[in-house]
């Protein structure tokens, strides 16, 4: 098309005539529309290249810090395997020793062997994937015997630990896996909630399912750090190392449930759901309802 408007431009320029000057402003104007077009065309392509690009680095940056990730949970698990062989053995020895003696003291030292076994199971966790031996369990039992352990840690900060449970609350689950992430979520929120607070631990029936929270009275998780929780060595306690909550992640993931964390500036709740609960229909009393 515009060879012909040249070749037409040209022969008029022969014939002379006042018409060429108007056929030279219109062929000008032509010109400057087909210029700006393709300016736009580029300013339009060079926008979507540059998107491109920065979703391109922002993928790069997620794959790097995944590599990064996992290579600090690789050389975690090696030193955990380390751990286990070093520390385990002489714990097992100061429990069965301290075990055979009498008295308060006696008893607060195999308490707080058991908790830093628990630490180091957390550690060794990592090493190893999460297998659960499933069975009917009962969760009153577990809520309470999670209350007892943690009972005198509660005493020194004047946190008063209660227990609610519905009756014939049953799941099938690993209760030593099922012990292991409560305790977790209790330590956390001991750590977290200031003296004379609370600590609830309620289970509650919901048709084929069992949820169970840890309700405490602590300050709330920043809601700019609430989605990086579960994620492994994060933490923002200084008494923490970031474990604790990612293995409970882990262990719920394991039996086919789910976790939820709701918190404000009044306290923290997290819920778990398991949906592979049973319910004793025998069981008729009214709701188990306990407090320090």
């Amino acid at each position: 098309m515009l060879v012909l408007k040249l070749h037409i431009w040209s022969a008029m320029r022969q014939l002379g005539g006042d018409a060429a000057p108007h056929f030279e402003y219109v062929m000008l104007q032509d010109l400057i529309a087909r210029f700006q077009a393709s300016s736009q065309s580029l300013e339009h392509s060079y926008a979507e290249l540059q998107e491109r690009v920065t979703v391109l680095s922002a993928e790069l940056e997620r794959e790097r810090e995944e590599r990064v990730r996992l290579e600090r949970l690789a050389a975690m698990g090696e030193m955990a395997m380390e751990l286990a062989h070093e520390i385990r053995n002489p714990l097992a020895s100061i429990e069965l020793y301290a075990s055979m003696l009498q008295g308060e003291y006696a008893a607060e030292i195999v308490r707080s062997v058991r908790l830093l076994n628990h630490t180091l199971t957390n550690t060794l966790q990592f090493g190893r994937p999460v297998v659960p031996v499933c069975e009917p369990t009962s969760v009153a039992a577990l809520l309470q015997r999670v209350s007892s352990f943690v009972e005198p840690i509660a005493a020194r900060k004047r946190i008063e630990m209660e227990i609610r449970c519905d009756p014939g609350c049953t799941i099938v689950a690993d209760p030593e896996l099922m012990h292991r992430m409560l305790l977790n979520l209790v330590l956390n929120a001991l750590r977290e909630t200031p003296a004379d607070g609370t600590i609830r631990l309620v289970a509650e029936v919901s048709g084929s399912d069992v949820l169970i929270s840890v309700v405490d009275s602590g300050p709330g998780i920043p809601e700019q750090t609430r989605a990086r929780i579960f994620d492994p060595m994060f933490s923002t306690h200084r008494e923490g190392c970031g474990l604790g909550l990612s293995i409970v992640k882990r262990i719920v993931d394991s039996h086919d449930g789910a976790v939820q964390v709701s918190s404000s500036p009044k306290g923290t709740i997290f819920e778990i759901r398991l949906n592979n609960a049973e319910r004793d229909v025998e069981v008729v009393s009214e709701p188990v309802t306990c407090s320090r």
